[in-house]
């Protein structure tokens, strides 16, 4: 426990140093790429550490800091597609928010972590654990929507990658959801328990996606506004998605002290 707590903290600290790197002026903020590739080696590690521990049962806990790694490639993958060009500063402030995003995920889980398990039937079905990896990757899809949105509303021409990864987004999102329904019914026999504050946030955030993506489609807003509702949508993930999983407070250092 305490070693893959450690492993979550190095995460952490590579990523605030990616962070920095990429606040540098000009191509020294190149720098982050490295720093920031190791982030995501070290929650793939992470991650794998507590589904080992947990298995055959779900991680779900692990809500709020499966998805950095997943945002770090998502994320590269996205500036792969910029254009330096036309568009020289877009890449550099969306890989700023890309990081932040991360790095805010991450010490979500440093500092306020919670280990939980359903003590019921069937949490070894495969749709759990479906609802989690959809999940984690709906999660990056759209904090790389909010980092391109943030680009946009300095200015920069990134709003076909905004609405790109925030439908990618909502379609993992969706699958998420549609597979915790489908592990409430072959377990208990039941739809989704709806007093659960984790099923109350998801189908939340869910449908406030539903109506950004209707404000895309129909043209019912300006491009700053629609800008504007990519980044509180990741704002939004952060709170109310990371909030179920969250703990008391935690101190980091004591828990590095007792590291095995």
């Amino acid at each position: 426990m305490e070693t893959s707590r450690l492993v979550l903290a190095i995460e952490a600290l590579l990523l605030l140093f990616a962070l920095i790197a990429a606040s540098l002026p000009g191509r020294a903020n190149r720098a982050a790429a490295a720093p920031w590739l190791l982030a995501a080696a070290a929650g793939v590690v992470y991650a794998g550490m507590r589904y080992r521990a947990s298995w055959p049962m779900t991680p779900m806990f692990a809500g709020s800091v499966l998805h950095p790694p997943l945002l770090a490639v998502l994320g590269a993958l996205s500036l792969r597609g910029s254009d330096p060009q036309n568009d020289p500063g877009g890449a550099p402030v969306a890989r700023r928010w890309l990081i932040a995003f991360g790095l805010a995920a991450t010490l979500a889980g440093v500092f306020f972590p919670k280990d939980f398990y359903l003590p019921m039937i069937k949490t070894t079905s495969p749709y759990a654990h479906g609802a989690l990896l959809f999940g984690s990757l709906a999660r990056a899809c759209l904090f790389v929507a909010g980092a391109w949105g943030c680009a946009a509303l300095r200015g920069h021409d990134a709003m076909p990658r905004v609405f790109r990864w925030m439908v990618w987004g909502f379609g993992f999102w969706t699958l998420s959801l549609f597979s915790g329904e489908m592990w409430s019914y072959t377990g208990w026999g039941v739809p989704m328990v709806w007093e659960d504050a984790s099923t109350l946030t998801a189908i939340g955030t869910w449908l406030f996606y539903v109506g950004v993506i209707h404000l895309y489609l129909g043209g019912l807003s300006s491009r700053r506004t629609r800008a504007a509702m990519s980044v509180l949508g990741a704002v939004l993930i952060l709170a109310l998605n990371g909030g179920p999983d969250m703990g008391p407070f935690v101190d980091p250092l004591a828990v590095a002290g007792g590291a095995r």
